[in-house]
């Protein structure tokens, strides 16, 4: 790859150095003035300067502009377009190297890889609810902070309009990490082929290569295109890569898009569930609401994460809770079951002895009320709520041990379908609930049945269609919500 041309004088930075040269921009590192800093310039190239390359270089500028707020989206401070019909973008600078250099020279961690996987999930599904689908997620595309943030760049042929089959014959890929539909021109390019890319990224920070590259082998595009678009997806080969990640990561790059998460925040609560499964800490969400507005962000715990047993009580210190106004009444009352607080033992005096009594009694009464199913009169009538497991916060409000939404797949075989799935926050104890169809139309009305393992097979005759939905329910009552429907032909 030869040089990039001279850099170009622009009005309050200084140039230092060349970064890189890609398709049709050259990259360098400025020195801006004031406020003193470094930043990265992409140069739009005058050789081959089409009408389309230079309508997608300002597509680029428009879309990271829209997207800046975002942590895991490079900013892009200004973008000019000078009178001799050049362009250039003034970027945020994220030092060398990127993912794509450094997974040349090491294997990364697990809890780096999914990690990353769920930031990286989280711009992208932000860029999706603004109708953005970046459309080359791919190693290269991912630049890294110097205080260890990925950074996702290069927006230069995303499309806007999700939900249209816009084809546009200007738009070039990177075949290596790109889904079938879109290397075959059966798609543009959507929701689902964003988390392709992502599935193939994250694959390859693991091995060290695209999924199917043949080391020593033809890996040009024409050698690539009928593996990606036949060949199942290859385990990593890692040892220490648990099952439920390669699972998830052959969920995500499925051959047919009806096949994979359905949307990047489907693919980031999996990457969750890994981390859950493996003890690891929940990296964070960060997610532009339905709306564009305020962002959802998961906290990240304060606390010890809540370790499988065989008490899945969340508690903190007992609260003492105070009637509800009327204003609150609309609100049923959850019974909570709290572990009592330990104190060091004292020496109890005559007072202290009746204080002590009189609690005992009082205990004593409210356990007589509960187990008499006796209810305060101010509440909404009607059933009593099912008992559920709670904890108190800090400012008394329950938190309901809700089990997250199943990520659901499958696989056709001879003579059946079997369906798996896995979640975020597994409890010991946790089991199923299942409903089966012949049709999506058909499962809201399907018998339920309950399954205490996380997969199923539904035998049924070749070629017929086999439709499905789980949902989570835990031992002390509480039960989430449905999963996607999932619909097979049988093998």
């Amino acid at each position: 790859m030869s040089a990039p041309p001279p850099a170009p004088h622009i009005p309050g930075l200084v140039h230092i150095q060349p970064l890189g040269s890609g398709g049709y921009a050259d990259v360098y590192l400025y020195e801006q003035q004031s406020p003193r800093m470094n930043v990265a310039v992409k140069v739009l190239k005058r050789d081959g300067l089409t009408p389309a390359i230079r309508r997608q270089f300002v597509e680029e500028a428009n879309t990271m502009a829209q997207l800046a707020d975002h942590p895991y989206i490079v900013q892009v401070f200004r973008s000019e377009q000078t009178p001799d019909g050049g362009a250039y973008l003034v970027m945020k600078y994220y030092p060398p190297p990127n993912l794509a250099v450094r997974a040349k020279r090491e294997r990364f961690g697990v809890e780096e890889v999914l990690r990353t996987g769920i930031q990286l999930a989280s711009a992208v599904e932000t860029a999706h609810r603004a109708g953005i689908v970046h459309r080359d997620i791919k190693p290269a595309n991912v630049l890294i902070s110097q205080y260890g943030a990925p950074g996702l760049t290069d927006f230069g042929i995303a499309g806007r309009g999700i939900g249209q089959d816009d084809h546009d014959d200007d738009v070039g890929v990177s075949v290596p990490w790109a889904p079938p539909e879109i290397l075959y021109g059966q798609s543009n390019g959507d929701r689902r082929s964003d988390v392709y890319s992502l599935a193939a990224t994250l694959w390859h920070l693991l091995v060290g290569r695209s999924p199917f590259e043949q080391p020593g082998g033809d890996n040009s595009a024409y050698a690539l295109m009928p593996r990606i678009r036949a060949t199942p997806v290859p385990p990593t080969g890692r040892a220490d890569v648990p099952l439920s990640l390669e699972r998830l990561l052959a969920h995500g790059m499925a051959k047919k898009p009806d096949a994979r998460p359905q949307s990047a925040l489907e693919f980031a609560r999996g990457l969750q569930a890994v981390e859950t499964e493996q003890r690891l800490a929940r990296t964070p969400l960060v997610v532009l609401d339905e709306a564009g507005g305020s962002v959802l962000a998961e906290a990240t715990p304060t606390t010890d994460p809540v370790t499988p047993d065989d008490d899945r009580t969340m508690v903190k210190t007992p609260q003492s809770v105070s009637a509800q106004s009327p204003a609150h009444t609309s609100h049923p009352t959850v019974p909570t079951r709290v572990e009592p607080e330990v104190q060091a033992p004292r020496t109890i005096s005559g007072g202290g002895l009746l204080a002590v009594v009189g609690l005992l009694l009082v205990a004593l009464v409210g356990a007589l009320v509960w187990a008499l199913g006796i209810r305060p009169s101010g509440g909404s009538g009607g059933d009593s709520p099912t008992p559920t497991t709670v904890a108190q916060t800090d400012g008394g409000a329950p938190i309901i041990d809700l089990p997250e939404q199943p990520a659901l797949d499958g696989r056709s075989e001879p003579g059946g379908v079997v369906f798996t799935w896995n979640y975020a926050g597994v409890r010991t104890g946790d089991f199923y609930r299942l409903r089966v169809a012949a049709s999506e139309v058909e499962l809201g009305e399907a018998a339920v049945t309950t399954v205490k393992e996380g997969t199923y097979r539904v035998p049924a005759a070749s070629g017929s269609l086999v439709c499905a939905q789980v949902a989570v329910s835990r031992a002390q009552g509480t039960a989430g919500p449905y999963s996607n429907a999932k619909c097979l032909s049988a093998g």
